[in-house]
């Protein structure tokens, strides 16, 4: 059965005996899962998961953490009404992976899912409207895919920003009966238990 694990999960020697197999033909992806994603993870800055199959390889991963919108830079990609004028509560995903030879195989896209679990739990919890990510120009086409909206492509940058409305409590009630079949595929059971209360 396949599963996602987060890398706190993981202790330092494994990992770093494990990082030598991650293999990205993306050198941004690479060096951040190699060098940077462990500390991160253990100062609070970003939560990294890795989507892990039947024989325990490791075939991508994706990095989360708490985000906002500014208001402003949003008019109709978030059904929410005009009169809110702060910040729109977001999950932003800032790195999504899959490894070397994995390509088209449902890794990222069941990472993606795995992200919005998280923004359904986040709402539930604190408060969270939107999936969001800073897409490069090559990986738009696959946030689309995922219904993502494209926004804008932020000035001096070679990145776009996307994002993803995961609805309102009262809309999701389908969505998180399907959310429930994933994390049982996922042995995700505390993230199951979350989604339910």
């Amino acid at each position: 059965m396949p599963s996602i694990i987060s890398l706190s999960d993981i202790p330092r020697s494994k990992f770093d005996k494990l990082k030598r197999s991650f293999k990205c033909s993306n050198t941004q992806l690479q060096e951040h899962i190699i060098q940077y994603a462990y500390s991160h993870q253990k100062i609070g800055l970003f939560q990294t998961y890795f989507y892990m199959d039947d024989e325990e390889n490791y075939l991508g991963y994706i990095s989360v953490a708490p985000a906002t919108i500014q208001r402003d830079s949003i008019e109709d990609e978030i059904d929410i009404p005009n009169s809110i004028k702060y910040s729109i509560p977001a999950l932003k995903v800032t790195r999504l992976c899959t490894f070397d030879g994995n390509c088209r195989q449902n890794v990222g896209s069941s990472l993606m899912l795995f992200s919005t679990i998280l923004g359904v739990i986040q709402q539930k919890i604190i408060g969270c409207r939107a999936i969001i990510v800073d897409s490069k120009p090559e990986a738009v086409d696959f946030y689309k895919h995922l219904d993502f909206r494209e926004i804008n492509q932020t000035e001096d940058s070679d990145t776009i920003f996307m994002v993803n409305d995961i609805l309102k409590p009262k809309e999701l009630k389908e969505a998180i009966e399907q959310m429930v079949l994933f994390c049982e595929v996922f042995n995700q059971k505390e993230l199951i238990e979350l989604l339910k209360s």
